[in-house]
């Protein structure tokens, strides 16, 4: 399994800062862990000792020239909320060849926390240091505004204030080949990431989905999307427009490097992993 591959004339590269696993009901309250078990032989991946497990990752894009890095992963910690873990993107960004000085834009799907950390470091200067940052204008209008509740806006204002970061609202272009997608549900202002090169496409979808299980069943709300019907609608929109189109998708938050396709097999959806 390869972390990088290439849609027409881009690359595309995945990312890892952490391995996640936590109790199902801790991101879906509303279901029970005996409701994933029809997809564990699907994918075995996403389960770990005690619960669900997923990936903390992101995604590097190189296109005309210019280097994009897609989220910032939740940052190097520890991380108090996940038992004191701690992140290495930046490490597995150089290992990969794509050190943070090289990055021309760093794009944020949007605000939460584990997308937004490590926007800066702890000496407060950008991680990236030759990057102009983007965020969307609705999620960073509703997390600012309590910042006792999201302290992880401190990964983000303080590039406000020194004029490196970007909002953005609908669809902006990065380059000719890069644009991003309103995929609103999770947040207000949540984006998909769309790589248009020679014929070829992969969408980079965010947190649109957290398990390869809601891509069967669409109307599965993990507990930090902040308006279900909204995401609910996202996800449908997008993954008819994936299988229809046979286009590549990433999903920051699969196993692996989260590359795949949709299909249907045997009367369900399902993602394909590459």
């Amino acid at each position: 399994m390869s972390d990088s591959i290439t849609v027409g004339n881009a690359e595309i590269i995945a990312l890892h800062d952490l391995d996640l696993e936590f109790p199902s009901q801790m991101m879906f309250p509303n279901l029970a862990m005996s409701d994933f078990e029809a997809y564990r032989d699907l994918y075995p991946g996403c389960f770990g000792k005690f619960g669900l497990a997923a990936d903390c990752g992101a995604y590097a894009v190189r296109s005309g020239g210019k280097t994009i890095v897609v989220d910032t992963g939740i940052g190097p910690g520890p991380i108090a909320m996940l038992g004191g873990l701690t992140g290495n993107l930046l490490g597995d960004m150089k290992s990969k060849g794509v050190p943070p000085e090289s990055v021309d834009f760093v794009i944020h799907t949007h605000l939460h926390v584990d997308h937004v950390g490590w926007n800066i470091s702890p000496d407060g200067k950008p991680n990236f240091p030759n990057a102009r940052y983007y965020g969307p204008r609705a999620d960073y209008e509703m997390f600012s505004q309590d910042l006792a509740a999201n302290p992880h806006m401190q990964q983000v204002i303080p590039l406000k204030e020194i004029d490196r970061l970007e909002l953005y609202d609908g669809e902006i272009t990065l380059t000719p080949e890069v644009t991003t997608v309103p995929t609103p549900g999770h947040t207000p202002g949540h984006s998909s990431v769309l790589v248009n090169s020679g014929g070829e496409k992969i969408l980079i979808t965010g947190d649109l989905a957290h398990h390869p299980a809601q891509v069967d069943r669409p109307e599965w709300c993990p507990s930090f999307d902040t308006d279900h019907p909204s995401s609910i609608a996202s996800r449908r929109k997008v993954l008819d427009q994936l299988e229809a189109d046979g286009s590549l998708a990433a999903f920051c938050h699969f196993p692996g490097n989260g590359f795949g396709r949709i299909a249907t097999e045997n009367g369900r959806r399902v993602f394909q992993a590459l």
